[in-house]
């Protein structure tokens, strides 16, 4: 069976910092190599007009992958280790040689469906070869 994973870019406050960051996150779980290098971490809006019940909620959230990554993630002050936006040209390059197809015609129609989203943006689909 095969599973089709959505990247998205999703504005991420860290109230430790104080900052805001457009962070890399995924649909779900991912099987294969991407899974070492996700997290799951407690989104909490720092906007007190929303509502109560949307206001925390749990995404999945792509660690640095590389040396690189880490290195870009701690000039840029983005000390909790997160891939960003930033660094997508180096999870594009993970996926690539590690198993994954990006599928552009589903990637369409996540677009086209789910841009209204302010906060969480579809960059691609992709899917783990098997």
């Amino acid at each position: 069976m095969e599973y089709v994973y959505i990247l998205y870019s999703e504005i991420y406050y860290e109230p430790l910092y104080k900052k805001y960051f457009t962070i890399l996150t995924l649909n779900k779980e991912p099987n294969g190599e991407l899974k070492k290098y996700t997290k799951h971490i407690r989104v909490t809006s720092p906007s007190t007009k929303e509502e109560t019940l949307n206001s925390a909620y749990c995404i999945i959230a792509i660690s640095a992958i590389s040396t690189i990554s880490a290195i870009s993630a701690n000039l840029s002050n983005n000390s909790m280790n997160l891939m960003t936006l930033e660094q997508l040209d180096d999870f594009t390059q993970f996926i690539i040689n590690n198993n994954y197809i990006i599928n552009n015609t589903i990637t369409q129609l996540y677009k086209n469906v789910l841009s209204i989203n302010n906060k969480k943006r579809p960059i691609y689909a992709f899917m783990l070869k098997e």
